[in-house]
């Protein structure tokens, strides 16, 4: 079975933890049907997306829809920072590659971080869900941000049409929902289902890492940046 459909997805989650939608221990507090397994897959497929982007997928990319507003002062504030989008999940760039960008598609600016804060220049970093500009930093007006979204929240209200996740890796949704579930005390089972779940992530995970990566070029890693050439 394909998990091409959100109930599919829930009764996936119910079969792995080995409990019903009505069970009276997923409902105890006052819940709706469904609220905690909706809690959970939320939980797990944003998880499931970090993992799949740490692996080299490139998807959930965006960029912010109007310019960055920058607010404070180098002399009140150290610098001048921006809020990131609500559905920010992570920046689309890095060290070698900055996540800022003009409407043209020129970047601007060399990313650092939160610890280097005391740089000056066109350098900007992240701290908490503000991005921030180095001191003295000159940005081109128009910047904006390209960076990874967040899945959609889980809900009755999520359509099947709606479910952004490649439809071959989705059992690592079901997976990782499991596992956050693990610390829950209404979780059935002791330590054989938790072992049982930990299997479900080891095969998921390798299942997903050849979705991951759409290319056969192998993986490469990056040079180690370099500031001079003697001791």
């Amino acid at each position: 079975m394909e998990y091409d459909t959100v109930v599919k997805v829930v009764a996936g989650f119910y079969r792995i933890v080995g409990t019903l939608s009505d069970g009276q221990e997923l409902v105890e507090q006052g819940e709706a049907i469904d609220d905690i397994a909706y809690l959970n897959i939320t939980r797990g497929c944003r998880k499931a997306q970090r993992w799949m982007i740490q692996n080299g997928f490139g998807g959930w990319r965006k960029r912010t829809p109007s310019a960055l507003v920058f607010t404070g002062t180098d002399a009140a504030d150290g610098g001048r920072k921006s809020v990131v989008p609500a559905d920010f999940l992570r920046a689309y760039g890095n060290y070698r590659r900055s996540a800022l960008v003009e409407a043209n598609g020129d970047r601007w600016g060399e990313e650092i971080t939160e610890q280097e804060d005391h740089k000056k220049g066109d350098i900007y970093y992240f701290r908490g869900h503000e991005l921030w500009l180095g001191r003295v930093a000159s940005p081109p007006t128009g910047l904006l941000l390209d960076y990874h979204y967040l899945h959609p929240v889980w809900d009755n209200d999520l359509l099947d049409a709606d479910i952004d996740f490649p439809l071959e890796a989705r059992p690592l949704i079901v997976a990782m929902a499991a596992e956050t579930a693990m610390d829950d005390n209404w979780l059935p089972g002791g330590r054989e289902l938790e072992m049982k779940i930990g299997r479900a992530v080891s095969r998921a995970q390798s299942e997903a890492r050849q979705i991951a990566r759409p290319t056969k070029q192998a993986r490469q890693f990056m040079k180690v940046r370099r500031f001079g050439n003697r001791w």
